[in-house]
């Protein structure tokens, strides 16, 4: 940290973190911007080697052994982290990157696929709760450590319950319950897990648990057909250097779509013998030139970015990568555990007999945590309030007048934050019993599904493995 400019000669590798204080607009802040994000950036890995692992990698100037042990971790250690303390002056500062390096818009090349546009494809639509949390019939429980427990009980009943009231202006509906919970009920109020950070400081858990209880949840009011709540796809964005060696590839694969009626209709004449053996051999291999389902743009040997035509999906053609560094393209599936699934897919998609071959129709969409508002509400310990858990993908699947809705999250984890966003999946969509609500919309009777994608079944608690799955054989139960 420096209270001047880093001015040429200022040198360091590097600071990890850099804040900027009141500043980010006028010309002059934005040269200091681009200065000081220059000094940020600048890295040395290695003794003289002033570029990222990954570009010395592909440029044969680091070991192949040293690089395989170190590229699952180096992210974060060449990550540069910004921030600031006005929102607007943020805005200013991404905007003067952006002038240094162009982005433009792909979300004219990629289309809704034209197969679901007489589809029905509902998502689920939340309210307020007119209750506050306390009232609520299944209470979402309160995660705190054993030790901070007994720390915040003993705290309250020595100040006790005028003092509370008065310190912390809670509601007495909240006071009420809490005093049950610290005197002879606290299974019903808390969950006490050596998981859970030790906060150490009894008022601020005091204070955190009167606006815990005092928070409305959320509850299912509807189910509504999709419009603008899937939306990414119109936002992916690439670096203006990159995009005429990828407008040719989208283009071609998206005309994948067309692949089917074209060969019909070559079949066709052939059928009707208007054209010959030859012809129609010759036509077929012209399809074949011209359409294709699958492209690939390699700009490093790590850098490579595929373009999918996935009959199902929800938006046409998909992008995804393997390199989840690549960061010349935005709001595509890079994510290792994304990426994975999407293949795993298409791989059992090719089984005879597959799960999906017994329904009238499916559909699948990618959903973009920062984008879409496609969501499950869940309580989030963590920032002490009602969030929206957006699992990676949801599959629409019906057959007859039996629609499912089914979130996938192939990147889910056996660890508490998991746990959580299960609980609130289960408090909307789930009966007394485990089971799962029926629904009604129109015509359909519709049920709501979560599963979470792991490679370990075995390390997961009883009452969740239910919503775990590690291969697609799965679903067929």
């Amino acid at each position: 940290m420096g209270s001047r400019s880093f001015y040429e000669g200022w040198d360091s590798n590097r600071p990890n973190i850099i804040l900027f204080i009141n500043i980010g607009k006028g010309t002059d802040a934005k040269k200091f911007v681009l200065q000081s994000i220059g000094r940020g950036v600048r890295i040395e890995p290695l003794p003289n080697k002033r570029r990222r692992a990954v570009y010395l990698y592909n440029n044969q100037e680091i070991d192949n052994d040293i690089f395989n042990k170190i590229k699952d971790y180096i992210e974060p250690l060449e990550s540069l982290f910004v921030f600031g303390t006005k929102a607007d002056n943020l805005k200013e500062v991404i905007e003067t990157l952006k002038q240094q390096k162009p982005e433009v818009l792909l979300g004219d090349l990629f289309e809704i696929n034209p197969a679901v546009k007489d589809k029905d494809l509902l998502i689920p639509v939340y309210r307020d709760s007119d209750k506050i949390i306390v009232e609520e019939k299944d209470i979402v429980k309160y995660p705190i450590h054993p030790d901070d427990y007994e720390m915040v009980k003993n705290y309250f009943n020595y100040i006790g319950e005028k003092v509370a009231l008065s310190k912390y202006d809670c509601d007495v509906r909240v006071l009420n319950k809490i005093k049950l919970g610290f005197n002879g009920h606290k299974n019903d109020y808390f969950i006490e897990t050596k998981e859970q950070l030790k906060i150490n400081n009894p008022e601020f858990l005091l204070q955190n648990i009167f606006r815990h209880f005092s928070n409305k949840t959320k509850e299912f009011q509807t189910f509504k057909k999709l419009d603008e709540e899937i939306i990414h796809f119109k936002r992916i964005n690439i670096t203006a250097d990159k995009l005429n060696s990828l407008r040719e590839k989208i283009e071609k694969v998206k005309n994948a779509k067309d692949k089917e009626k074209v060969e019909s209709l070559i079949d066709k004449e052939f059928d009707e013998g208007k054209i010959s053996r030859e012809e129609y051999k010759q036509k077929i291999k012209e399809i074949e030139s011209n359409i294709v389902k699958e492209a690939e743009s390699t700009y490093s040997p790590n850098e490579k970015l595929k373009i999918k035509y996935i009959a199902n999906h929800y938006y046409l053609p998909v992008a995804l990568t393997e390199s989840e560094q690549l960061d010349f393209i935005q709001h595509i599936i890079k994510h290792k555990s994304e990426v994975e699934f999407v293949n795993e897919l298409e791989t059992y998609l090719q089984q005879e007999n597959n799960f999906f071959q017994q329904f009238d129709w499916w559909f699948f969409s990618k959903i973009d945590e920062t984008l879409d508002e496609v969501y499950i509400p869940y309580y989030n310990p963590k920032t002490n309030r009602i969030d929206k858990f957006k699992p990676d993908f949801i599959f629409w699947i019906k057959k007859s007048d039996e629609y499912t809705i089914l979130f996938v999250d192939p990147k889910g984890t056996e660890h508490t934050d998991a746990y959580r966003k299960i609980d609130g999946y289960k408090r909307i969509f789930e009966n007394e019993y485990k089971e799962n609500k029926d629904f009604s919309y129109n015509d359909y009777k519709i049920k709501v599904k979560l599963f979470l994608k792991t490679n370990d079944t075995a390390t997961i608690p009883e009452n969740y493995k239910q919503y775990w799955f590690y291969k697609f054989d799965y679903f067929e139960s």
